[in-house]
């Protein structure tokens, strides 16, 4: 494993490195025995997942009807928006049954 020096390096700075090539290196110890397998693995956390699933969730929804929301709007300035106040409190009542 190389080490590198990053003192003095400002943000976006440039950062030179050297390796040296060991295997003409006739000081370099001969390894003994086989080779291990090295591997690597990642466990992702009950979180990450939960995110990932989220992120699937909120890519799946529409995108706002923008011309329905202009209509609306509309609507509204013109006095001509009926809002339906039984189809609102039941609306209210089952989120509250949800809540509980």
């Amino acid at each position: 494993m190389t080490t590198t020096d990053v003192t003095g390096v400002r943000s976006g700075g440039r950062v030179e490195t050297t390796s040296k090539d060991k295997s003409s290196d006739s000081s370099a110890a001969a390894v003994e025995g086989p080779a291990r397998a090295v591997s690597d693995s990642v466990q992702l956390s009950a979180a990450a997942n939960q995110l990932a699933e989220l992120k699937s969730e909120l890519e799946a929804i529409d995108v706002v009807d923008m011309s329905k929301v202009e209509d609306i709007r509309q609507a509204i300035a013109n006095g001509s928006y009926l809002i339906d106040t039984k189809k609102i409190a039941q609306s209210l009542l089952s989120l509250e049954g949800e809540l509980v």
